[in-house]
């Protein structure tokens, strides 16, 4: 008797959604309990505590792939179904636990639970959806990962400001998620066919993931110049007056505006993704992200200020949808799970990098201002290899592949 493939409903996506929407908030919820956090521990430094924002991360970077493999072997929705069962009892377990190091270890249990979700959410969209339909919901999914740092970040704050312990309740919306997914989410059925039928040239497709991976890697690398980086270049900056020298009130806004021009990017993905190829939108991406960067370099009113966070916006929204599409388009179904270990792996790893590579940057730049534009002119630089690549496709090919752009 052959089974039947699984049709996702409207539910199934609602909750794949949801799901996405905790993998960039990692330590953000929590980030403005830190201080209270400090004051409640005052022996731990504020390095050891800052780790509690930093430590997810790691994991993922860490055990992304791992967890990836393990999908592909033991199925996406159990996978899913395990790895939000642990991003809800470990990330609310800041709530009872009364030490740092216990807080800690938790926390980095979150980071496999939050890169078990990546893996999954992004390969099981793969298996579920196909052609253009698959991105449009990629790029739902990348809007709905900006959003989810607004919500649950704003969130978290609120409840911070209850107490420092209650802030690590926001992580309990897990609960609905995992009822969620149990009900509307079924494994693939051609799963466990396609894997007995491999063939020789299935072959798990190194080289071509790690040029999709390094173009995440340095993508984020820049974006993350923003969480990072901006809210002390805008404290330098005499325009902010206007906000009663409440740095972090303007940070705060142009970072959500940022967001928000993310957002609606990733909801118009799906027409983006038919009308150009990958390299095209590779080599805008990088354009947005030098224009805006070089704009808040040399920024002196406000109003540039807030073309440079909506550059930068732009330039992610498309990027995080672009490469997962561009992974699903080039790997084998049965290595999606390992593939999409590696995406939460180069997301991470370019957060990291972001903050060790800014260093001899300033060290030669000087001011925050000098830095914007140094970074600005590197994301120029990103752009150019792209844009040879889009030369060579449109010129160097007598053929191209019919269908989607982003399939070939």
């Amino acid at each position: 008797m052959t089974a039947v493939p699984f049709k996702p409903s409207k539910w199934t996506l609602l909750f794949l959604l949801l799901s996405a929407m905790m993998i960039l908030m990692g330590g953000a919820a929590v980030a403005p309990a830190l201080p209270l956090i400090s004051k409640a521990f005052p022996d731990s430094s504020e390095s050891l505590i800052s780790l509690i924002i930093t430590l997810p991360a790691l994991a993922i970077a860490l055990t992304g792939f791992f967890i990836g493999s393990l999908s592909d072997k033991f199925g996406k929705v159990r996978v899913l179904v395990a790895s939000v069962a642990v991003f809800t009892i470990t990330g609310s377990s800041g709530f009872y636990l009364n030490s740092i190091p216990a807080i800690l270890a938790g926390r980095f249990i979150l980071g496999m639970g939050i890169a078990g979700i990546t893996c999954t959410t992004s390969s099981l969209i793969a298996y579920y959806y196909e052609g253009i339909t698959r991105a449009k919901v990629l790029g739902y999914q990348a809007a709905a990962m900006g959003l989810g740092v607004l919500i649950l970040e704003t969130s978290g704050g609120l409840l911070a400001g209850i107490s420092w312990r209650a802030a690590f309740l926001i992580y309990l919306i897990g609960i609905v998620i995992l009822v969620g997914v149990l009900v509307t989410m079924r494994e693939p059925a051609c799963l466990k066919f396609e894997t007995k039928l491999e063939t020789p040239d299935q072959v798990f497709p190194v080289l071509p993931l790690l040029v999709a991976y390094i173009t995440l890697f340095l993508g984020n690398m820049l974006f993350f110049l923003m969480p990072t980086k901006f809210p002390f270049l805008l404290a330098n900056m005499d325009a902010v007056s206007v906000f009663g020298g409440n740095s972090a009130l303007a940070s705060g806004l142009f970072l959500g505006i940022s967001g928000c021009a993310s957002s609606l990017l990733g909801v118009l993905y799906g027409r983006i993704a038919w009308r150009f190829h990958r390299y095209t939108i590779l080599t805008f991406t990088f354009i947005f992200f030098g224009i805006g960067l070089c704009s808040l370099g040399f920024a002196t009113s406000l109003v540039t200020v807030a073309i440079g966070v909506i550059c930068i916006g732009i330039g992610e929204g498309i990027l995080m949808p672009t490469i997962l599409n561009w992974i699903a388009a080039i790997t084998p179904k049965q290595y999606l799970g390992r593939a999409s270990g590696g995406f939460s792996v180069a997301l991470n790893l370019g957060q990291f990098a972001s903050t060790l590579a800014i260093v001899p940057v300033f060290a030669i730049a000087v001011t925050y201002s000098n830095a914007f534009v140094a970074c600005g002119c590197v994301a120029f630089v990103f752009a150019l290899p792209y844009l040879l690549a889009l030369l060579k496709e449109k010129y160097g090919m007598t053929m191209v592949p019919t269908g989607s752009k982003q399939d070939v």
